[in-house]
Order: C-alpha cells, then structure tokens, then sequence
C-alpha cells in the first residue's frame, strides 16, 4: 500500500512512517487526517496545545507540521504509530 485513501483525499506511506523515513506530509495531508478523524482546527488545537494559527498554517503548506504533533494526531484519529 502506498497510500492511505478515502473521503476526498490520501496520505502518502512515507508520512506514515517511522524516524528517520518519515515524510513529513502536505497541507491536503494534514486536512485529510482532521476529515477522517472529524476535527475543526480549533480541537487539533486543543489537543496539541497550539494555536489555531498554528494549525492554519500546517494545513496552508506554510509551516511543516512536527514529526511528534502528526504522530499525535494519527493516534488520535486511529492511524498506526503504536511503537510511540
């Protein structure tokens, strides 16, 4: 598999992807994951202690999201990274 598809979008595998493979993803990546896992940028927000700006700016490709945030936002949304 080389992508996880569904609901208007995917994520590459390589996001997917453990230190020090991992990719970091898009901004259409990062906006897939909140669809799937039904989260407004205020609750990503929230969840991670940020900013909604913050937020914004992942899913605008202005700023890459951190490796630690993704995973957290995977786990939250039931998308693997179970060794962390």
């Amino acid at each position: 598999m080389d992508e996880l598809e569904g609901q208007g979008g995917s994520v590459r595998e390589q996001c997917l992807s453990g230190a020090p493979d991992w990719l970091e993803p898009s901004g259409d990546e990062v906006r897939f994951l909140m669809r799937s896992g039904e989260l407004e940028p205020r609750d990503v927000a929230v969840f991670l202690r940020v900013s909604r700006k913050t937020v914004n700016r992942w899913t605008m490709s202005q700023e890459a999201i951190p490796f630690a945030a993704w995973v957290l936002l995977c786990r939250r949304v039931g998308w693997g990274f179970s060794a962390y």
